[in-house]
């Protein structure tokens, strides 16, 4: 559902298809998106692909871009939280470690990509699923791309991630800024967290 993402007011979507039948659209919006406005253009592409879509399986949800001071507060509304990133180079390779804060404890991944700025990004995107999957038994994501893209005078790391976990499918996507003060691994981390975080709560 990339033309969907397109959208003015839509930061990621992920959709499950079945038959020729969308049976689960989720909508990240940008704050002050009009739901209304959204839900109609949304309706408007989806017919475009030649497929059917009940207007009861669209969810949108206003989602409010964060930086790492607001890591803290998101504890009520994440299944996820970013706690902590370390990096180490060695040989024109860097290495990302990432700790994620969950309900049960804490859970840890590690992943090594070239030392450049897109093997940067990766590197803690790998990190962050990483990690993600030790939050649930079976659980497996797989990065399916990544991208740093700019848009609205900004930058900001966009991921594909491949999920699986009991029979259950999705492709998600997820987008997060750069915040030129932070580093790129952090928005890194946050992209591939918005991309599953949902997904995996409710699985």
């Amino acid at each position: 559902m990339l033309e969907v993402e397109r959208l003015p007011g839509v930061i990621a979507a992920a959709a499950w298809i079945d038959d020729g039948t969308v049976t689960d659209l989720r909508i990240h919006a940008q704050p002050g998106a009009s739901s209304t406005i959204l839900a109609n253009a949304i309706a408007r592409v989806v017919e475009r692909f030649d497929v059917t879509m009940d207007a009861r399986v669209l969810r949108i949800v206003t989602a409010a871009i964060v930086g790492h001071e607001d890591h803290s507060s998101m504890a009520g509304g994440r299944f996820l939280i970013l706690q902590d990133i370390g990096l180490t180079r060695d040989g024109g390779r860097v290495t990302c470690r990432i700790r994620l804060a969950h309900e049960a404890g804490v859970v840890l991944g590690e992943a090594t990509e070239p030392d450049s700025e897109a093997g940067c990004a990766r590197a803690a995107a790998l990190a962050t699923l990483r990690a993600a999957e030790e939050t649930t038994e079976g659980l497996v994501l797989g990065l399916e791309g990544l991208s740093v893209v700019p848009m609205f005078g900004r930058r900001y790391v966009t991921v594909a991630v491949e999920a699986a976990v009991r029979r259950r499918f999705a492709a998600l996507s997820g987008m997060s800024p750069i915040d030129p003060s932070r580093p790129l691994e952090e928005a890194a981390c946050l992209a591939a967290l918005r991309a599953i975080d949902r997904w995996i709560g409710l699985s």
